[in-house]
Order: C-alpha cells, then structure tokens, then sequence
C-alpha cells in the first residue's frame, strides 16, 4: 500500500526540498513512493537527476525517523550496500544525506 502524504512523517521537512515541479503528484515529497516509482520504470528522481540542492536545504534535520514504517518494504528495493548504514532503507534520509553532498554525488538507487 502506497504511502501518502498525511502518514509519512517526513513530509514536511521533504516539501522543504523536493524539486520535483510536479507538486499534485502522489508521489511529490514521499521519497521511498518516488524512488520506487523511478527505479521500477528505470528513470531518476529530479533530485538526482541533475536539479542543483538548494544550499538553504542542506541544513534540513536527517533522522526524523528511525521506525520508518516503509523500512522493510525498503529494504527489498534498496541496492546499497552499506547495509550497516543507519540510513540505509530509510529512503528520506538517504536522500537528504546524499543530494548535493560533495563525495557520493547520487543514491545507489539512482547511480
């Protein structure tokens, strides 16, 4: 079942920073819903796909939530490796953490 806006607790910190233009997507700033969409049909998410991270986001909180309720559904999609990575399957953070980050430039979802 796919996670909509009012259940992911995240929401409000992903608004912050989604570059995505495609604000009534059900999808838009859910980013475990994005990068499932993406990765299925082998596309890339905006954020890494080339867009520029706004330097006013980069501060935003990592770690909002450690029980994502999407972590082990996450888990089956995600092809890190860093399995012991305390961000790992936790899609919103991963995100976070890696877009714009001068040293792993993109997700391994989305390399």
């Amino acid at each position: 079942m796919a996670t909509k806006a009012a259940d992911c607790p995240n929401y409000e910190t992903n608004k912050q920073q989604c570059p995505c233009t495609e604000t009534d997507c059900e999808r838009w700033a859910i980013c475990c819903e994005c990068i499932s969409y993406h990765a299925a049909d082998d596309s890339v998410t905006k954020c890494m796909g080339g867009a520029a991270r706004p330097a006013e986001t980069r501060g935003l909180p990592i770690g909002q939530n450690r029980n994502c309720a999407n972590r082990a559904r996450n888990e089956e999609i995600c092809p890190c490796g860093e399995t012991s990575c305390n961000r790992h399957a936790i899609c919103c953070d991963c995100m976070r953490y890696h877009w714009g980050h001068s040293q792993w430039p993109k997700t391994s979802c989305m390399s």
